[in-house]
């Protein structure tokens, strides 16, 4: 069956038009590319690449103050690439399940402590040597960033949990801002759930009864 060359040309001039309308709406903040719809025509490809490379350590620790790297016995799974599957997990949510499942099935030592360790590295220093040389004129000295992200128990059950290495860092931005510092202070919560609209002053705090007012203390 062939197609008619003008329907090839309306659907070419279409495509072309909807993909200009996109680009176009998308730097003029339109709020008509602002859906569903316009996702498939906005150029938004490396919406979620980052300038790091991350990686998942998870150490173990005796009563005797020994460390052992806890890896499944069988060889990680790696799904894509050379990278295993444990690392996929940026938001730590499997680790429990991570851990118990590789300690059921092996031998090791009763342990008292497992940490999970997250090292960040610039994805600069993941290019081959050549490519490297070619772009560029520094020494290939590459630094990991170690960040703590969960303590946990024998059996995996986490006790202490903390943010990535990208939150953290800019939770210390604001912390090391005293200007930043002073007004987390003092600003209010745009959204105040520090009351019940069913009672009288939840009511009239709702409904904007000026006078009235709900501590949070």
């Amino acid at each position: 069956m062939r197609i008619p060359r003008w329907v090839s040309g309306l659907f070419v001039c279409v495509y072309i038009g909807l993909l200009s309308w996109g680009v176009v709406g998308h730097a003029l903040k339109m709020p008509s590319v602002g859906n569903a719809f316009g996702y498939f025509v906005v150029w938004d490809m490396f919406c979620g690449w980052q300038a790091y490379d991350n990686r998942t350590h998870i150490i173990g620790e005796d009563s005797q103050g020994n460390y052992y790297e806890i890896r499944e016995p069988w060889g990680a799974f790696q799904p894509f690439g050379n990278v295993d599957r444990v690392n996929y997990d940026v938001s730590n949510y499997l680790a429990a399940r991570h851990i118990r499942n590789v300690l059921k099935h092996s031998d090791h030592p009763p342990l008292d402590r497992i940490y999970v360790v997250q090292e960040i590295w610039a994805k600069q220093y993941n290019v081959p040597d050549h490519l490297w040389s070619c772009c560029f004129l520094e020494p290939r000295d590459k630094m990991s960033y170690f960040n703590l992200r969960a303590i946990c128990t024998e059996d995996g059950v986490p006790i202490e949990s903390n943010p990535d290495w990208f939150t953290a860092q800019t939770l210390k931005t604001i912390a090391d801002n005293p200007r930043l510092r002073q007004q987390a202070q003092s600003a209010q919560p745009y959204y105040n759930t520090f009351f019940n609209p069913r009672t009288d002053v939840g009511s009239a705090v709702f409904s904007g009864t000026p006078g009235v007012g709900v501590s949070t203390n």
